[in-house]
């Protein structure tokens, strides 16, 4: 048996993966295998972005083929669902889990491009995709046939001259105080348009609006969710599942509008928990009046969004009236939003710099920004891992999908650095350089040390999702490594007229970016300097451990490094209060020479404990070569 996987864009574009009972395989763009899985891997080899990487697994039972689509990775939308093998006008969705009898077929998306073709043979692909292209010319067949309904505007009741006069002060006078100005975030946008909607109709009674957003659930069935809450919790408000399935929710476009009377449906709607009649309903895409416009989409979920509205006790006739009304509300609805997007964009364009930094840049002359010598707290930071994903990566997919992974984690880092006043000063693909203390001179000293170390445990424990378990070091590493360094330095406005940024200089910023590089010596998260610590090593609910006197890479001095200790499910190492004190000892026979005093604690410490295996490692290495005479407890850093 052979599964075949075909591109209906370019239907020579084919790969297959054969499969003998109860053999398994997994089907995406860039599918992968479970540590000790047994299964074979059928990859696309062109460009589907309806297809996930890991969208579905098979499996072989006798001479058919079970499909279920994979649960969906933290952080991303589930795979998209499967449907039957016609034309896409007539495509249903397959429930899973699907069974597929041999020259059986099923297509990713309801006109995607992707299909999975069960076959006793590779033979048997021509005359299978012959049947499918013989469906499409069926289905043009019937769009030539098909009559054009015409809407009959003499039979639409006409609104009379009060009703018209009232709904374009509506549209003058309503709705710019009442919608359109003076929102401040989504949510508030769609419970004003709705409450205006409602009061909006002349004529119809019994109205209820709502900005919903639709999708389905892993098993294909369609689901909503209210997008504002109802200002009186009426328990009424139930959209019906059945209208809603009508939409185009896997591919929806802004004329995918859809509305229902009890005439033309020939039987009146019922609101499931109150019973009562529903004479039009009506589902409008929340979109750009242009047909080439994009569907607004939820933030959280990217699901599309839609204007439901129904009326009870209202006239048929009249729904046609206000169709172009709600599409009206609907549209402005989405350049409302479209435009805080596009402000948001540009906003992110200045992350650069903090809120303060933009506040000064407007109200002070660029003297303010000229490089001067400051009292600062840099932090560093660098995703772990990340030039091991960059070599691992083999098409330009697979690389943009990388750099999209790095953009996300850079933007995690930078929310949680102005969200505690700090200064991006630099990004590098995979991380950023943060900066407390400037452009604010003159605050407290202490302040701005504690608040590196606020945001530095934030940003561990926000990007702990990234992180993996590595079977080799037997615990979870956080995907992100930073250093912090306090003290005086040189920070100001660099560059050329037409490309200037903040830089900084001196070695407190160098020591701040090796100790970044140290923290992979170690296996923790976050290493700090002694002046750092000396500064926040009082505040409450904090524990540091004290490693070593290191001399980085290039350094002619050496310092003394401290970890801030984290939990274990951030990729720390939650040493407690005792292991501490045990590896601070530790630490001291170690710089009196008593290698097998150091390694006598250090075995009482858990083997976990990666900054007491280091130690240990090299006490049992100055056991067998002692160093010289004027060794003064310094450990010399490779890592740059």
């Amino acid at each position: 048996m052979v599964l075949v996987a075909v591109n209906y864009d370019k239907i020579e574009e084919r790969v297959a993966v054969e499969l003998k009972d109860g053999e398994s395989a997994r089907f995406g763009r860039r599918p992968e295998r479970i540590e000790g899985e047994e299964v074979k891997l059928l990859t696309l080899s062109w460009s589907d972005r309806l297809v996930s990487r890991n969208h579905c697994r098979v499996r072989c039972e006798g001479t058919a083929l079970l499909m279920e689509r994979l649960p969906a990775l933290p952080g991303r939308g589930k795979p998209n669902v499967l449907y039957s093998n016609v034309a896409p006008r007539h495509r249903e969705t397959l429930r899973e889990p699907i069974i597929l009898e041999p020259g059986e077929a099923a297509v990713v998306g309801i006109k995607g491009t992707t299909a999975l073709y069960w076959l006793n043979s590779i033979d048997d692909l021509n005359p299978a995709l012959e049947k499918y292209l013989g469906s499409l010319d069926t289905e043009k067949e019937e769009y030539e046939t098909a009559s054009i309904k015409k809407q009959d505007y003499d039979e639409v009741q006409q609104l009379d001259e009060y009703s018209l006069r009232l709904q374009l002060k509506l549209l003058q006078r309503e709705l710019p105080e009442q919608v359109l100005s003076g929102w401040t975030n989504r949510q508030e946008l769609f419970s004003r348009a709705a409450a205006f909607i409602e009061n909006a109709l002349p004529g119809q009674k019994g109205v209820t609006a709502a900005f919903i957003a639709v999708d389905r659930n892993a098993s294909g069935e369609v689901q909503f969710e209210r997008l504002h809450p109802d200002p009186v919790d009426r328990a009424d408000f139930r959209p019906s599942l059945t209208l809603l399935n009508q939409l185009e929710i896997d591919e929806p476009v802004p004329s995918d509008i859809h509305l229902w009377t009890s005439r033309d449906n020939k039987k009146i709607f019922r609101a499931d928990s109150l019973g009562e009649k529903i004479d039009w309903v009506a589902a409008i895409p929340v979109a750009p009046l242009d047909d080439e416009g994009e569907i607004h989409r939820d933030r959280d979920q990217d699901r599309p969004s839609y204007l439901y509205v129904e009326t009870r006790q209202g006239t048929e006739n009249s729904a046609a009236v206000f169709l172009p009304f709600l599409r009206l509300i609907a549209s402005l609805i989405a350049s409302l939003l479209s435009a805080r997007d596009q402000q948001r964009i540009q906003d992110r364009m200045s992350t650069f710099f903090s809120p303060g930094l933009r506040l000064l840049m407007r109200n002070s002359s660029e003297s303010a920004l000229q490089p001067t010598m400051a009292d600062c707290t840099v932090m560093f930071a660098d995703r772990r891992g990340s030039s091991h994903l960059l070599e691992t990566a083999k098409t330009d997919e697979e690389i943009l999908d990388r750099l999209k992974e790095n953009q996300d984690i850079v933007g995690e880092i930078t929310e949680l650095v102005f969200e505690n006043e700090g200064v991006i000063t630099d990004f590098a693909g995979d991380g950023a350089l943060s900066l407390w203390g400037w452009p604010n001179l003159g605050t407290d000293k202490n302040l701005h040390a504690l608040q590196a170390i606020i945001s530095a445990e934030a940003i561990v424990e926000k990007l702990a999702e990234w992180g993996e378990f590595e079977e080799e070091q037997n615990r979870f590493m956080s995907p992100i490594r930073l250093g912090i360094s306090t003290g005086r330095i040189a920070v100001g406005k660099t560059g050329p007229v037409q490309q200037w940024h903040i830089s900084v200089f001196g070695g407190v910023a160098n020591l701040g970016a090796r100790l970044e590089r140290i923290a992979k010596e170690f296996k923790l998260p976050v290493l700090i300097s002694a002046e750092t610590w000396r500064r926040v090593k009082d505040t409450k609910g904090r524990r540091f451990r004290k490693l070593c006197l290191i001399s980085p890479a290039g350094f002619k001095e050496s310092y003394p490094i401290y970890e801030l200790i984290m939990p274990k499910e951030w990729g720390g190492s939650e040493a407690s209060q005792e292991t501490v004190d045990i590896y601070e000892t530790a630490l001291s026979s170690f710089n009196q020479r008593d290698w097998g005093q150091t390694i006598d604690l250090l075995n009482t410490i858990t083997d976990e404990d990666e900054p007491a295996a280091w130690l240990k490692e090299r006490a049992e290495i100055f056991r067998i070569s002692p160093p010289g005479p004027d060794w003064n407890g310094v450990i010399e850093s490779l890592s740059k």
